[in-house]
């Protein structure tokens, strides 16, 4: 029998982006992330926590093995 290929595990996020102004007039990138499976919501501030936050998403559900 030919074995079949499995799909890697995967978990679906929408992710919301804005630009806002910063008090020193700098552009700071804001955004939401929101996992439409469980509702959470998680709210951040620049790409490095972007990043950040998806990692823990993902190792949380089992996805960063």
């Amino acid at each position: 029998m030919a074995e079949q290929s499995r799909s890697p595990p995967t978990h679906f996020f929408t992710l919301r982006l804005w630009s806002e102004l910063a008090e020193d007039n700098e552009a700071v990138w804001r955004g939401r992330i929101h996992c439409p499976a469980n509702g959470e919501v998680h709210y951040f501030q620049g790409w490095e926590v972007l990043i950040e936050k998806l990692l823990l998403l993902m190792e949380a559900e089992g996805l960063n093995d």
